[in-house]
């Protein structure tokens, strides 16, 4: 299946979908036009939804992220749901499109919601600041008949759509790397994202269960909140403690925990992990540039996972039903991470960005189209 690509990404890159399945027997999976059971309702957002006004004219979206400015990655993620709806207008998806930044303050973020459902949205998209602390408002919407769609970070609620980035398989890239670089007996240091955010959450789970499984210990674990200055300014205390270690598994904002490192004339680290910033590829790609001095493993986390998430909805709102063999529980749609680049595929992954600016993220996503032929009946 080919994927539709931001124009920011040049390259085809592959498109295997990660199908997952529910649990277990008795885990009910509800999509739209789904049959539950009875007293059961399904999620306000896998439902069949009848278009709001005159449907030959649209759809009125908001997407509503948490922080823009500063976070590289939400940068992306949103100018690819900007770049996405615009698309979705050409087609006669999408009437309106507006969005809302909340600037990291949760109050501001609740009514910035709350408005779009006063002001009549049929599809709301939120990038949110935490995992809770929205609940009144997603019940308001779902009394009001729109289509609520969480993308990228997990939220924990029976009335949304979740359409996230798979973390755990995400996470054990990077573990399984860090276990088959290092060994057993070998020491580590962790650079977490943002404690309680779902993807930090899920992704440290991954790592401390696989790395003790792997016989590899984490020595000293860190947040970062995915800040370059942040990480640097650990790094240079963690090397300033004369801590041992021998490599590290990291969250993004590996420009910053490499500064420390070779501002201070250290050696390289036996292993480093990271996401998808074309300015650390480009770096780590150089370091190793001759020969392998830090072996490493890059994968995306794609900030493209919002536009994804309005192809999704676009088509739930039309009345699509969703294959509930593609969704986890109930209300959960999982992408699996496509685009890897290791020592051995160096060149070839080099080659695929060179046209990407250091200030962008590889990634991608589905066009409405593409997300009906593989997420819907």
């Amino acid at each position: 299946m080919k994927k539709a690509l931001s124009v920011l990404l040049v390259v085809a890159m592959l498109c295997t979908l990660f199908v997952a399945c529910s649990s277990g027997g008795d885990t009910t999976t509800a999509g739209a036009g789904t049959e539950v059971p009875a007293g059961t309702e399904a999620p306000a957002g896998t439902e069949a939804q009848q278009p709001g006004g005159d449907a030959a004219g649209g759809f009125k979206v908001a997407s509503h992220n948490a922080v823009v400015e500063g976070n590289p990655y939400r940068s992306v993620y949103e100018d690819q749901m900007a770049e996405a709806a615009e698309a979705a207008k050409a087609a006669g998806y999408v009437s309106q499109y507006d969005s809302f930044v909340a600037n990291n303050d949760p109050g501001l973020e609740t009514q910035q919601i709350e408005q779009t459902i006063n002001d009549g949205y049929d599809i709301i998209l939120v990038n949110p600041i935490a995992a809770s602390g929205l609940d009144a408002v997603i019940a308001k919407a779902r009394e009001a008949g729109v289509t609520y769609v969480n993308a990228d970070c997990v939220y924990d609620s029976d009335d949304i759509l979740n359409v996230v980035v798979d973390q755990a398989a995400w996470a054990k890239l990077a573990s399984d790397f860090v276990v088959s670089t290092l060994g057993e007996g070998s020491k580590v240091i962790q650079f977490k994202g943002t404690e309680g955010n779902s993807a930090t959450e899920i992704r440290s789970g991954v790592w401390e269960q696989e790395l003790a499984a792997g016989g590899v210990e984490i020595v000293k674990a860190v947040a970062h909140n995915w800040n370059d200055v942040e990480s640097k300014r650990l790094m240079s205390e963690i090397l300033g403690s004369g801590l041992e270690f021998d490599g590290i598994i990291n969250e993004e904002s590996a420009n910053g925990i490499m500064d420390a490192i070779e501002e201070a004339n250290a050696p390289y680290p036996g292993c480093i992990t990271s996401s998808e910033e074309v300015a650390w590829i480009r770096r780590i790609a150089k370091i190793n540039e001759s020969e392998l001095v830090c072996p490493f493993i890059v994968a995306e986390n794609p900030p493209g996972i919002g536009a994804t998430a309005l192809a999704i909805a676009i088509n739930v709102r039309q009345g699509g039903e969703i294959n509930p063999d593609v969704l986890t529980g109930a209300n959960a749609i999982y992408y699996a991470p496509q685009w890897v680049m290791t020592y051995d595929n160096m060149a070839e992954r080099l080659e695929e960005i060179k046209d990407l600016p250091d200030s962008t993220s590889v990634s991608s996503y589905m066009s409405v189209e593409e997300a009906k032929a593989a997420y819907f009946k």
